[in-house]
């Protein structure tokens, strides 16, 4: 006689970790084309339907999980900015996990694909707003710490200026960097690091 399996009891909260850390993985293996409700359920251990029933949609996921890594990240930057006592770390750790997350990681991808299917980050935009402005004036505070006479006004577009680019570059690189490098010649694992530490450099406030 076959067992009946036993239902698990999760929380609305505890689903919707699952779900997201099944696509995390989903998306670490195959990059957003991995991202299916089918194929995601599995790895979550759970039916189709409840995945719809949290996120109502593939979008509505892709769009949650793009989301969520894009507070990590934030959360992640602040709290170094928080260690170092707000001081801009001059081994440019907070570049490099730009490009850890965004490019190494296919979160540009999933960014990208967000975007162009017409997903938009609205459920978390509150927070990740509130995040990108705290890590805006931290940033301006170290401006004006080593620009003798710059005023806060301009020390704030700066800093917008350099959370722009530096986002911009990394998302880009993700989506695009591995063909571009290959066509102009700098496909080895050494000239991307190089890269990183040469953009780093134009990028010390």
């Amino acid at each position: 006689m076959t067992a009946v399996k036993k239902r698990v009891r999760r929380t609305p909260d505890e689903a919707r970790t699952l779900i997201l850390d099944a696509a995390r993985q989903r998306l670490a293996a195959d990059g957003p084309e991995g991202l299916q409700l089918t194929e995601i359920a599995a790895v979550a251990g759970m039916a189709h339907s409840t995945v719809l029933h949290h996120f109502g949609s593939v979008e509505g996921l892709r769009a949650a999980l793009a989301e969520k890594m894009v507070e990590k990240l934030l959360s992640d930057i602040l709290a170094v900015l928080d260690a170092t006592g707000g001081s801009v770390p001059t081994d440019h750790t907070i570049l490099f996990r730009v490009f850890e997350v965004l490019s190494d990681d296919g979160n540009a991808r999933l960014l990208a694909w967000t975007m162009l299917k017409g997903g938009e980050l609205d459920a978390g935009r509150e927070t990740i707003t509130r995040l990108f402005a705290e890590l805006s004036a931290g940033i301006a505070a170290a401006i004006m710490r080593n620009n003798v006479g710059a005023t806060e006004a301009k020390a704030k577009r700066e800093a917008r200026f350099i959370i722009h680019l530096a986002a911009l570059t990394a998302v880009g690189d993700g989506v695009a960097g591995s063909y571009l490098s290959d066509l102009i010649g700098l496909a080895d694992h050494e000239a991307k690091s190089e890269f990183r530490d040469w953009f780093a450099k134009r990028l010390i406030v």
